[in-house]
């Protein structure tokens, strides 16, 4: 008897290939889990040639089909440009979080449904649940290793719907031995479980955030001097203090690459292109007991009511600090924290957690008067 054209569809899963040990342990734990596994590797830049032939290479040795899709202009227009104005508004955007639900999971669903599986999956730490109030949320697994819920939770419940997440239960040092057991090599032959995890952003491997705006904004004809030209260092009085190398080169919170004429620890607070001044103070001043969230994304939870009680996170590497959520009429929520946070950062995100289940999340604005 044939095979249910359904229930193949129901074992076939596309996993997201990245070239790095994560995936293809993932890839591995699902065969042997008994779906049909088929990989997809996104090349999003032409820095991507290395990951791609590692990818070739682990599929190979698993035996899979690797599908090749080349997304460098759909990447550049809905990623890197959206970065580069962001900074140049005044923001510190987080590429990955707007990647992640808008490029990369929803051109694994349209791989997906062209091959006919029902599945997709990555090699991200986290896991999906199913919550009383029939939503499904992500949740940060008990397995004491990275937790990656922050930079997934703008996934839809659609999304959210067909995804698999084999590593959610793993801690990264199995997760190696895995890799090296099983007999994994790159494409250079290297033991995968030895490979050194991607550091950064994946469209700027070098780390110079500046120069990659730099050169994308003069690409694009837009007038940034303003951001790149050198300028006064000022205290909270408005007194300058020093000189900045040009505003694109700080972040909020930083404390080093400004020259002051103090002795104080001295971290930077507020970037004001219209007069190119680079404000700094004292640390204290870094601290907020409210922030606004806007473009708000739904996740475990439909809504909220007006000061529920919540876990929020101001960025990846922050904890879960506890909070009060406001809703707005505006569709925005007002978070207010038990105690105050350091350094939320418009253009950042803040996730709403009750215990390890997102609830909800969105983009911190930028006024953040408490």
């Amino acid at each position: 008897m044939p095979a249910d054209p359904a229930h193949q569809a129901d074992r076939h899963v596309i996993v997201g290939m990245s070239g790095g040990v994560d995936s293809s342990v993932a890839s591995l734990l699902l065969r042997e889990q008994g779906y049909s596994v088929s990989g997809v590797f996104l090349l999003t830049d032409d820095s991507s040639a290395q990951a791609l032939a590692d990818s070739r290479a682990v599929c190979r040795q698993l035996e899979i089909p690797l599908k090749e899709i080349d997304i460098r202009t759909r990447f550049r227009t809905w990623v890197v440009d959206t970065f580069v104005d962001a900074w140049l508004a005044g923001l510190t955007p987080n590429p990955c979080v707007l990647c992640n639900p808008t490029v990369k999971f929803s051109l694994l669903r349209e791989a997906a449904d062209q091959l006919g599986a029902r599945w997709i999956a990555t090699g991200h730490y986290a896991s999906v649940r199913q919550t009383p109030e029939n939503r499904l949320g992500l949740v940060q697994t008990g397995a004491g290793q990275k937790d990656q819920t922050y930079f997934l939770y703008r996934l839809g419940q659609d999304l959210l719907a067909r995804l698999l997440l084999p590593l959610a239960d793993w801690q990264k040092e199995a997760v190696r031995a895995k890799a090296g057991a099983a007999g994994l090599t790159d494409a250079g032959g290297h033991n995968l479980g030895q490979k050194a995890d991607s550091q950064d952003i994946c469209f700027i491997p070098d780390g110079d955030y500046p120069g990659l705006v730099r050169r994308e904004a003069e690409r694009r004809g837009l007038a940034t001097s303003s951001w790149f030209e050198p300028g006064p260092v000022v205290d909270l009085a408005g007194k300058t203090i020093g000189q900045h190398k040009g505003l694109l080169h700080y972040t909020v919170g930083q404390r080093k690459g400004f020259e002051v004429r103090t002795t104080e620890r001295l971290f930077v607070l507020a970037r004001r292109p219209a007069s190119n001044t680079l404000v700094v103070g004292p640390y204290s001043h870094l601290y907020h007991k409210q922030i606004r969230l806007t473009d708000v994304v739904w996740s475990g939870a439909k809504s909220l009511k007006a000061g529920q009680p919540v876990l929020a996170r101001v960025r990846s590497s922050a904890v879960k600090a506890p909070a009060q959520v406001w809703p707005q009429p505006d569709k925005s929520l007002r978070v207010v924290f038990e105690q105050p946070v350091a350094a939320p950062t418009p253009g950042q995100s803040g996730v709403l957690y009750e215990d390890r289940l997102i609830l909800a999340g969105g983009i911190i604005a930028d006024d953040m008067s408490d």
